[in-house]
């Protein structure tokens, strides 16, 4: 029985480093999440909502007045938004305005395939499969699908807001083409047809914003199929020493365009490093040591982590502990061999044994 949930994004991890993956899935450390994906949340949550027939209204005003806040509704749920995320900016605002605009404009209803039978936004997906040599536990959400029982169409859209387009491997050998492509031939066994299109919002929609993939055949979704068992067999075994098997930093700098590889730790060699015009450099969030806290519980099972304590404050139940940890570092980016264990506790803070 498969022991782990995989996601496209896990796997992705798993591929791209397994420190990160490490990191993220094993210690479970905070992530620094950056403006640009606070920004993606709030444009996928207007777009989900306005794909919602009671909020049909709403996308017509929109529509009419050529401008996202020419409804007060939407208007209102974006500033909530980005108060909650601290986006102050008006860059920020106007950024988000538009990337929901884009998104409505193009065949938001998803009629250049004729009349759809079915629309459903956000549509999450868990499934497992074991069957003599595959195993696997797979799970996602849709941004938006499109099904056409006439024509035995099923249409995946999924929004990016990131800059940059896809390019290499990122095309040829999407994880999330295959696995999402893969789950709706699981759930809908009767309609043949399935396409996957990827609409990059930062882009103009009729100059390459649209990017449709390659359908797959049966034989293809086979061969996917062997690699998540692959996949589910090394993540459901991952221990400390899998963790240093394929570090990023270790693998050199891609040659296909593709955001991965060396390129994944960043070109900081400090934490908070500025670039010359005085902005932050980006980097991989666990290339340098940080502070942060840790919530147990009475069995000394981990919660959740936050750089914030006030955070875990805001959570914590009962006899649920509060620790103060610190973490030490990629071990690739640190000047000495790395300790037995990435993660240690402050000595002034009291520890697991106090339970």
């Amino acid at each position: 029985m498969p022991k782990e949930t995989l996601s496209a994004s896990k796997i992705k991890t798993l591929k791209a480093c397994s420190w990160q993956y490490w990191c993220k899935y094993n210690l479970k450390l905070p992530d620094k999440t950056n403006s640009g994906a606070l920004k993606g949340d709030t444009v996928h949550i207007v777009l989900e909502c306005l794909g919602a027939k009671r909020h049909k209204h709403n996308y017509n005003k929109i529509i009419k007045g050529k401008k996202t806040f020419a409804s007060k509704s939407v208007k209102r749920l974006i500033l909530k938004h980005i108060k909650r995320k601290q986006l102050n900016s008006k860059e920020d605002l106007d950024d988000i305005c538009e990337m929901i605009l884009k998104g409505l404009y193009y065949d938001f209803f998803g009629t250049k395939n004729g009349e759809p039978s079915e629309i459903i936004s956000e549509k999450d997906f868990e499934i497992t499969v074991e069957a003599d040599d595959i195993s696997y536990k797979i799970k996602g959400f849709i941004d938006k699908l499109f099904i056409y029982e006439t024509s035995s169409l099923v249409l995946i859209r999924d929004y990016k807001t990131n800059k940059k387009k896809y390019e290499g491997k990122e095309i040829t050998d999407n994880l999330q083409d295959y696995m999402y492509t893969l789950a709706i031939r699981k759930l809908y066994p009767h309609l043949k047809n399935i396409k996957m299109e990827f609409l990059f919002l930062k882009q103009d929609m009729n100059n390459g914003g649209v990017m449709p993939m390659q359908s797959k055949d049966k034989y293809e979704l086979i061969g996917f199929e062997h690699e998540l068992t692959d996949y589910q067999k090394y993540a459901d075994s991952f221990n400390d020493k899998t963790a240093l098997s394929n570090l990023a930093a270790n693998q050199g700098m891609p040659k296909d365009g593709s955001f991965s590889g060396k390129l994944l730790c960043g070109f900081a060699k400090q934490p908070n490093q500025l670039k010359k015009d005085g902005t932050p450099m980006w980097y991989c969030t666990y290339k340098f040591p940080f502070n942060y806290f840790a919530l147990y519980d009475s069995k000394k099972n981990l919660i959740k982590t936050a750089f914030n304590k006030k955070d875990l404050v805001k959570i914590q139940k009962g006899d649920q502990k509060i620790i103060a940890e610190n973490y030490v570092g990629c071990p690739c980016w640190q000047s000495s061999p790395p300790p037995e264990s990435p993660r240690k506790k402050n000595n002034d803070d009291f520890d697991l044994d106090s339970f």
